[in-house]
């Protein structure tokens, strides 16, 4: 505060000099604060903007600021020297004015620029508040020198350097200030008026101290007058209007400028993430003008379509677009900026796009727009799809492709039958179905591996594709099974077809320096003839190869209703025959074997029999094949070597004197490797002694000898007889009875129904008869139904016989009455 002294007269030449005294304005030493304050807070807005700009703006908020604070400390001194009142009019000299003005702007400014540069070391913070506290110092002391008024200044040189060092301190304050919150502006925006207030304190604080340093002595002179001087009130009044209007002003532009520095701030981010996304997706974003030219093209165009974007920009987008798709294109965008329609705008459609290297893949694309006054813009968004068509594509060959042979599958075929025969009713053309089996292809995977018989696969594939017209088809339906659809055709050509087929597979494949030779057996059904519905068409033509496979395969056949109704008892048959046995519907004959010599009965030969509940008495020539095709023969052998054991047994407890029972064995259950074990099984349960139990055995049984003289062997240790059935009728081999051990010949019955009328015949027999001698094997014949052929027989000293001449076979409960007399048990005769 300046010093209070009494009031002095001295006379000085022609001036009354007196130190005099004054007082504040308590009013406009508030209002000098809240100048200081509200500066200071302006000021720190404008080190916030500082923070968020670069280039020519930050030059923009150094300047703002500069004039914000060095205004608002100019003019809180002046309100402060307002607030002072010295009994006397005061104004003030305009230069001086002014040089206090550049001086207090001056500072701030370099404040301000030291701010800008961000001086993080305290070094240079002190030498910067050197300057700035110099030019504040400046401020304040120029500005006293300005005042014109009737009194001199004296100072007290202690407050001066004590206001000195206030002003030096105040302007480190301040650098201190404004770079925490350049650098932590998070920190500080809850405490920016408490920072203001700060910084404000420290303003009025020099400026107070200064004024304490000075001593006005008012000198009394006739008259005082300046060449340009200022009313001080007048001027102290505009200067905290004018000072405050533009903080004012500032302050709201600040508050503009951040709102739009947002919002820009916003755009900019926006604006940078859609580019980030755009340059970072895995689908191309490609843009061009209302000319059709490329603008804009991300990395994954560059990817996709293999031109970097220097190499399109500029360019027709018809530079990445198939020929074929080009006048499209123009016609497209020529109705649309005539008519604005959006035939493909919005929505996603199925194209293809032209590689830089030539090559055409497939691509979807998503197409919008948008528009510039009159000029519009496209930006389409392009998936190559190429690996989803290649994945499309291998899932329709897995649900309608055979994966080995490429062929259609059953799935595909019988897609393509029902379209096919849709159409042709419409237009009453006749389709051909070939189902076509290959011959013991079996034995191919058997001997040489699944993979040599994948090559035959092939081959044969190949073949068939050469048979066939462009609209005709050939599909694989299982293993070694396809299927050729005949369009447009008819039953001549559907056979010349089969029969060029046939000829085709006569020549043989290479495969792997092996050569192979295959036939087929061809079923041919057709339309509308035969069926009318694509199951039944298939089921016919399957039951016409069958048919061709039963005459001997390598070759065709139509489908017939007589076929269909062999095929469809066979079935039936073999349903049936699944569960003969255990319904009771499998019942053992038995046809007795008479000694020659004695006429006594020595055994009997069990003989199945089946009566079918629907369809009758079933021969066993017609359902024993089927058995052993289907090798339900097994379990049915089984159970007949069971009941034929269990029954013999009966009889020898009966007090029958037998000396064997007879059982056929078919070479299905010959070969079966359980087959001893069985048999071995079937004694023990039965408890026979297994020298009565003779199997007999048909040539296609003993035909593999590597297995079949084991088995043999095994057996005749156990004590079984062992029985050759038809010898002759097959490949006989004298081997055969040399190599196995065998105990009885049998006959075959064809030789003994024309041993009167063939003397070939009569030769066979007498040569077997004659061998089983001098081999010391038993002899049987088969078929003897007259007194004659039992004569030759007993004169050729043949062993044994059966047949109608003694008895037709006859069921187990008939065997008692009709060969024995049951109290004596001996034979009593025979019939027919």
């Amino acid at each position: 505060m300046v010093c209070f002294v009494p009031l002095l007269e001295v006379k000085r030449g022609l001036f009354i000099v007196e130190e005099m005294s004054g007082h504040y304005n308590m009013g406009f030493v508030a209002l000098s604060i809240i100048v200081a304050v509200i500066a200071s807070f302006a000021s720190l807005q404008m080190v916030d903007r500082l923070n968020h700009s670069t280039g020519i703006n930050r030059w923009k908020w150094i300047l703002a600021g500069g004039l914000t604070l060095g205004g608002g400390i100019w003019s809180m001194h002046f309100v402060a020297m307002l607030a002072y009142d010295m009994h006397m009019p005061v104004t003030y000299d305009a230069f001086l004015l002014t040089v206090s003005i550049l001086s207090s702007a001056g500072s701030s400014f370099l404040a301000f620029y030291l701010i800008s540069k961000r001086l993080d070391q305290t070094f240079y913070l002190f030498i910067g508040s050197l300057f700035i506290g110099v030019g504040i110092v400046s401020m304040h002391y120029v500005g006293m020198e300005a005042m014109v008024m009737s009194a001199e200044i004296s100072y007290n040189m202690f407050l001066v350097f004590v206001s000195v060092l206030i002003a030096f301190v105040a302007s480190f304050v301040a650098l201190l200030v404004f770079r925490e919150f350049l650098n932590h502006p998070e920190r500080w925006v809850r405490y920016r008026w408490g920072a203001a207030l700060m910084l404000g304190a420290a303003i009025c604080g020099m400026h107070y101290t200064g004024m304490a340093s000075a001593t006005f002595t008012h000198i009394h002179v006739s008259s005082i007058e300046p060449s340009m001087a200022i009313d001080a009130t007048t001027l102290g009044f505009a200067v905290t209007f004018g000072i405050l209007l533009m903080i004012g002003i500032l302050i709201l532009l600040v508050k503009y400028d951040t709102k739009m520095e947002n919002h820009s701030e916003q755009i900019s981010f926006m604006d940078s993430m859609y580019q980030s996304i755009i340059e970072t997706a895995n689908d191309a974003v490609i843009t061009i003008d209302h000319y059709g030219n490329i603008i804009s093209w991300n990395q994954a165009a560059e990817r996709i379509f293999g031109y970097s974007f220097d190499e399109v920009r500029g360019e027709s987008v018809e530079k990445i677009m198939p020929q074929q798709f080009r006048k499209a294109h123009v016609e497209g965008v020529k109705r649309f900026k005539k008519t604005g329609e959006k035939k493909v705008i919005g929505k996603t459609v199925e194209l293809e796009g032209l590689h830089k290297s030539g090559e055409k893949f497939p691509l979807e694309l998503s197409l919008s727009t948008t528009s510039k006054g009159e000029k519009a813009y496209f930006t389409g968004i392009i998936r190559d799809i190429s690996e989803r068509i290649n994945h499309q594509r291998r899932i329709e060959e897995l649900v309608y492709k055979d994966e080995l042979t490429h062929l259609p599958n059953r799935r595909m075929l019988n897609e393509h039958l029902a379209s096919v025969l849709s159409q042709s009713e419409e237009n009453g053309e006749e389709i051909a179905l070939l189902f076509i089996d290959l011959d013991r292809f079996k034995l191919v995977n058997d001997v040489y591996g699944h993979r040599t018989g994948d090559a035959v696969l092939k081959e044969v594939t190949a073949r068939l594709l050469s048979c066939i017209g462009p609209k005709d088809l050939v599909a694989r339906q299982s293993g070694d099974e396809f299927v050729i659809v005949l369009t447009q055709t008819s039953s001549n050509q559907a056979g010349l077809v089969a029969s060029n087929i046939i000829d085709l597979m006569k020549e043989s494949m290479v495969l792997d320096d092996m050569e192979f030779f295959i036939s087929p057996s061809i079923g041919i059904s057709l339309y509308p003839a035969d069926a009318q519905s694509v199951e039944d068409l298939i089921k016919y033509a399957d039951t016409a190869m069958y048919q061709a496979k039963l005459k001997g395969g390598n070759q065709y056949q139509f489908f017939t209703l007589e076929i269909n109704e062999l095929i469809s008892r066979k079935m039936i048959l073999e349903t049936g025959l699944r569960k003969a046995a255990s319904n009771g519907e499998i019942h053992i004959y038995y046809q007795p074997q008479v000694d020659i010599e004695t006429g006594g009965v020595n055994g009997f030969e069990a003989l199945v029999r089946w009566n079918h509940p629907e369809l009758g008495i079933i021969s066993p020539l017609e359902f024993i094949p089927l058995a052993e095709e289907t090798k339900l023969i097994i379990p049915l052998g089984e159970w007949i070597l069971r009941q034929a054991c269990l029954q013999f047994k009966e009889w020898l407890n009966q007090g029958l004197d037998l000396k064997h029972i007879s059982v056929n064995i078919s070479a299905v259950q010959f070969n079966e490797p359980t087959f001893i074990r069985t048999v071995k099984k079937i004694i023990e349960e039965t408890k026979i002694d297994p020298t009565y139990l003779d199997l007999e055995l048909t040539e296609s049984v003993v035909r593999n000898p590597d297995i079949s003289i084991p088995f043999m062997h095994e057996l005749k240790a156990m004590g079984v007889r062992l029985s050759l059935d038809d010898f002759g009728t097959g490949y006989s081999s004298l081997n055969y009875l040399k190599e196995f051990p065998l105990d009885t010949l049998k006959i075959d019955k064809s030789f003994i129904q024309t041993i009167h009328d063939s003397p070939k015949d009569q030769a066979v027999v007498d040569t077997i008869i004659h061998m089983a001698l001098n081999l010391n094997l038993n002899v049987i014949a088969e078929g003897v139904e007259t007194d004659a052929q039992l004569a030759y027989l007993m004169s050729r000293q043949c062993h044994q016989y059966q047949g109608y001449l003694c008895s037709a076979p006859v069921p187990h409960d008939q065997v008692l009455h009709t060969f024995f007399k049951e109290e004596q048990g001996v034979l009593t005769g025979r019939e027919g």
